[in-house]
């Protein structure tokens, strides 16, 4: 039997790529490839882990991680693989630097702590967490912690608060009113 030198050979089937953005899908490197930072300071508790896989699953990848090319370690993304791998994800966007350890760490520190240094604006929050309508009970759940965490409930500073001391008023004063809902006005309070 006789092998024909021009048969082309079947390409593998291309891996599915929908969940990352696709300005990053150049970027996609097998999950199975990277190594998580053994020596990583920064913890993913079961809670962290969930939310990321909640955002994963709404939203995709839509930053790469950061790994050394030469020992594919992952510098900055620990997370993020940790949470695309349990979602059954094969492939992940990955920019590959050539860091030496030092500068892995420093980079690794500086990535996360950065991070944590911003503040919210509590009015900005409240309105932002009142428009976004998510399914995922896993980002639910995160939105409903970060709100309480920030004292702000969604909406908070789209309604101005009520005056703690409220002004007497005369009873026999006439006062207007109107229907919040149609707009109807009436008039009432005087005899």
């Amino acid at each position: 039997m006789s092998t024909n030198p021009t048969r082309k050979r079947k390409a593998p089937p291309r891996p599915d790529l929908s969940h990352i953005a696709e300005p990053l899908r150049p970027l996609a490197e097998p999950c199975d490839g990277l190594i998580l930072d053994p020596a990583n300071a920064r913890k993913h508790a079961a809670p962290n882990l969930e939310a990321i896989k909640g955002s994963l699953t709404v939203y995709g990848q839509r930053k790469p991680i950061v790994a050394n090319r030469r020992t594919r370690t992952v510098i900055a993304g620990n997370g993020t693989l940790e949470a695309a791998r349990a979602l059954g994800w094969t492939h992940i966007a990955v920019v590959f630097t050539d860091d030496d350890p030092m500068t892995a760490a420093g980079f690794a520190i500086a990535d996360n702590r950065t991070a944590e240094l911003a503040e919210w604006d509590a009015e900005a929050l409240g309105r932002l967490l009142q428009e976004v309508q998510v399914e995922d009970e896993r980002l639910q759940q995160m939105f409903a912690d970060l709100a309480e965490a920030e004292g702000v409930a969604p909406g908070d500073g789209e309604q101005p608060s009520a005056p703690e001391d409220f002004p007497e008023v005369d009873e026999n004063v006439p006062t207007e009113h109107e229907c919040p809902k149609c707009g109807y006005r009436w008039s009432g309070g005087a005899a």
